[in-house]
């Protein structure tokens, strides 16, 4: 897990702590959003929402669905074949999440501070 340094003494909001504790760049922080706005939305969709590339916006997607923040639903075309639609968890099951990471490296630095001595 990785951690960017923010100065307590800043003003943060939940996008700096959101991109802190997950490592999202801004790209990460805009499909997050647009994909709240939206909802269930395929990757071609939403990367025309938001003006970026298809395979640019599948790679955050892929992040977001790979931290826990977003889910990956399969879907079945009457013709043959699939396609995949993306939506965001329940902002309260992702604030959990947040916290859970935040608890889990707090956890892990107090352990590797006890080792700062030797």
């Amino acid at each position: 897990m990785t951690m960017k340094f923010i100065n307590p003494s800043e003003n943060m909001c939940c996008d700096d702590v959101i991109s802190c504790v997950f490592d999202f760049n801004d790209l990460d922080l805009n499909v997050y959003k647009k994909l709240g706005e939206v909802g269930e939305s395929r990757a071609d969709d939403l990367a025309q929402k938001i003006n970026k590339e298809r395979s640019t916006v599948y790679r955050s997607l892929q992040k977001l669905t790979s931290c826990g923040l977003c889910i990956k639903k399969t879907n079945k075309m009457a013709t043959g074949g699939y396609y995949h639609t993306y939506s965001r968890i329940d902002a309260k099951l992702a604030k959990k999440k947040v916290e859970s990471c935040i608890d889990v490296w707090y956890q892990s630095m107090k352990e590797t501070i006890k080792m700062f001595d030797t």
